[in-house]
């Protein structure tokens, strides 16, 4: 098709949405712009290697993607499972087939993360990338060659971070068989109510109330459907995965994450980091 005519066509169909009051077309317009802006710039200005430059080119087969792109993009279809379960992913090089990251959060020092390495993000690159051999967990960099020390400020690559270096500690949520895909079932831990929810077979755990109106209401109540829990008190609906606020009412609070791990068949939430 040429160019032209695309952009006829394009405009025509943009105009039918609109007039059919289709909120899509404006949402459609947007994301086009969103991707295409930023990658125009970086070619403008001469900068084909940049990532995002990069990733726009080979969509149209302009260029290929480099081993450590690939990576980030495979990494990002994984890491709102991590950061589900308290924790942080940070890609820091690809090397010869290995990918090496570093965990954050209730993910470094864990004794899930082992397990979360293997059976989510070495999976995940694995299925994705044909030059994977393995993945390397790194330990969290240190702030002038010593670990910081609770809730201490420490400026890291410029930005001013929390360090919180307490590690999970866990508590037995009974057998992971009790709970089947699609269920839900609360549990007290550390004098807290946690709710667990199974989604594809993976255990997503949060504080048993929803945050809307000051978080003073349960959850347990709520109707599950895929990986979306939805408040039986003010009808708002969360992704488990990622404690995210789903519909339309931007600024919202999500839930209250609590990392969760399975081990030798049993469930284990951690409350302290939460």
């Amino acid at each position: 098709m040429e160019f032209d005519q695309a952009v006829a066509e394009l405009d025509t169909l943009v105009a039918t949405l609109e007039r059919e009051d289709d909120e899509r077309a404006l949402l459609l317009l947007q994301l086009i712009d969103a991707v295409h802006r930023p990658a125009i710039e970086l070619i403008v200005h001469g900068e084909l290697d940049h990532p995002v430059a990069q990733a726009v080119m080979s969509m149209y087969d302009l260029a290929e993607l480099d081993q450590r792109t690939e990576a980030e993009e495979a990494l990002d279809e994984i890491r709102p499972y991590i950061e589900s379960h308290g924790g942080g992913l940070e890609l820091i090089d690809v090397v010869d087939g290995v990918v090496h990251v570093r965990m954050h959060g209730s993910c470094n020092g864990c004794a899930a993360s082992a397990m979360t390495l293997r059976r989510g993000v070495e999976t995940k690159l694995r299925e994705r990338l044909d030059w994977f051999e393995e993945v390397v967990a790194h330990d969290p960099e240190s702030n002038g060659g010593g670990e910081a020390a609770n809730g201490l400020l420490q400026i890291d690559d410029g930005l001013l971070q929390i360090t919180d270096m307490r590690r999970p500690v866990f508590t037995d949520a009974g057998p992971l068989a009790d709970l089947p895909e699609g269920a839900k079932k609360t549990v007290e831990a550390d004098g807290k109510s946690i709710l667990i929810v199974n989604v594809d077979g993976e255990p997503y755990a949060f504080r048993n109330l929803c945050p809307a109106e000051g978080g003073r209401l349960p959850l347990d109540g709520g109707r599950v459907t895929g990986s979306i829990i939805v408040c039986p008190w003010h009808n708002c609906p969360y992704d488990v995965r990622s404690g995210k606020r789903v519909d339309d009412e931007p600024g919202q609070p999500s839930l209250a994450i609590v990392p969760v791990a399975v081990q030798d068949g049993v469930l284990r939430v951690a409350t302290n980091v939460t």
